[in-house]
């Protein structure tokens, strides 16, 4: 699970916060609200953010608060609508919802890509909007197959499956003992609900646009993925798993109940200090591939300013994005986050951030390996990001293991996406 409230908080080790250098004098007396959810499954996170910022503000007299609400979305509805209580957002919705709020970002998303190489394409993707960056991409969450090595190893396999349909022979062996596969097919999570059903839809070669902009999603592709799920769903699935939210299968899989799931490191980490026997048996793995190839998926959570920010709050903000930002200071968030969240620039890759422990190393893997939600798409259309948003994907292959129906669930879901696109 990535960027929603659902799990007791996990420690991580504290990474130091670099010291901030000072900004011009004008922006003395400002003030940067800052309005985002809380890093719910790695507090300390949130910790790297309040130390660079808190030095930031001394050094040049601006201040600088901060609200965290994991009910996040009203709040900056209301920001908006107001024209006060919020400077800098931070969000993992896609930023094209807010589009008319957002100031534009461009030169200092172009600094920031130039330091690191040029932006992988995950991120203009989502935050350009036409000439506009939205925002600054703060990473990018991926999925990684969480499985209990050990038990695989009383199956004769040393790792996971490397294909779905072995995943799935695999399986039906591991329901037989009482150990199913638990993965987030629903659409009550946000984060999980979004990532692994993509995951499997690309790997049989569905979509859910065109690279011109034309829907995509009903196709013998998407069908196809559609029934190899619910094969999947009644050998070797928890049943429960079409109404997972985002913890559930954390929950599950820390209580020995899973066998397999998709998630990122937010089971392992808290599982080292709190189920060590679990976390000895784990390991992971790449999403396994399908006759379309293999695709991981990749979630932003950024930061934005609302364009309401004015004068010297606005080049305060500005400029405390930028220092924050920039690899030197930026890096200790990735380090602290251990693999939770990936960086978006290449010239991170041999920056000191990676992960050092084994079984987190394919996090280095993973960054380079990830999609968004309709990558297909030049750029994210406000059409595809409310199907992220409404998680509709999840709905999808939620409804087809319900009923077992892949072309009713597929029929209802484009009767979804027809309401969808009068709002785009």
């Amino acid at each position: 699970a990535a960027c929603v409230p659902a799990a007791a908080p996990a420690s991580a080790p504290a990474a130091d916060a670099p010291a901030a250098p000072a900004a011009p004098a004008v922006l003395k007396g400002a003030t940067v609200k800052f309005l985002g959810g809380p890093w719910s499954f790695l507090p300390a996170l949130d910790g790297v953010i309040d130390a660079f910022a808190n030095d930031w503000a001394s050094q040049n007299n601006v201040t600088v608060t901060f609200e965290r609400d994991a009910q996040v979305l009203p709040k900056i509805q209301a920001a908006i609508e107001t024209g006060g209580g919020a400077n800098i957002i931070q969000y993992s919705s896609p930023p094209a919802i807010f589009a008319n709020a957002l100031v534009n970002v461009k030169d200092l998303a172009d600094e920031l890509s130039a330091e690191g190489g040029g932006y992988l394409p995950n991120a203009p993707y989502q935050m350009v909007n036409g000439d506009k960056w939205l925002g600054v991409p703060i990473g990018q969450h991926n999925w990684f197959v969480n499985y209990r090595q050990d038990w695989l190893k009383e199956e004769g396999l040393d790792t996971f499956p490397d294909t779905w349909q072995d995943a799935l022979t695999l399986g039906k062996k591991l329901k037989d003992k009482g150990r199913p596969y638990g993965l987030t097919l629903s659409d009550l999570a946000g984060g999980d609900g979004n990532a692994v059903p993509r995951i499997m839809l690309w790997a049989f070669g569905g979509k859910e646009f065109n690279d011109d902009g034309t829907l995509a999603l009903d196709s013998k592709e998407t069908l196809e993925a559609l029934e190899f799920a619910i094969q999947l769903h009644n050998d070797a699935c928890d049943p429960g798993q079409v109404g997972y939210d985002d913890g559930a299968n954390n929950a599950a899989f820390l209580a020995s109940k899973l066998s397999m799931t998709m998630n990122v490191n937010t089971i392992y980490l808290p599982a080292k200090e709190k189920n060590p026997d679990i976390a000895e048996g784990m390991n992971h793995a790449l999403p396994p591939s399908g006759p379309g190839g293999r695709f991981g998926y990749g979630q932003l959570p950024w930061w934005g300013i609302l364009n309401h920010t004015q004068g010297a709050d606005l080049d305060a903000a500005m400029d405390l994005m930028r220092q924050f930002f920039s690899i030197k200071n930026f890096s200790a968030f990735y380090q602290a986050g251990q693999g939770y969240i990936l960086p978006l620039l290449p010239n991170y890759e041999n920056e000191p951030i990676w992960p050092e422990d084994p079984k987190l190393a394919i996090a280095k893997e993973m960054f380079k390996l990830a999609l968004p939600a309709g990558h297909a798409l030049p750029n994210q259309t406000k059409l595809a990001a409310l199907i992220q948003d409404k998680i509709v994907i999840g709905k999808l292959f939620s409804q087809a293991c319900s009923t077992g129906d892949a072309r009713g669930a597929l029929d209802s879901v484009m009767k979804d996406i027809a309401d969808l696109e009068l709002l785009a």
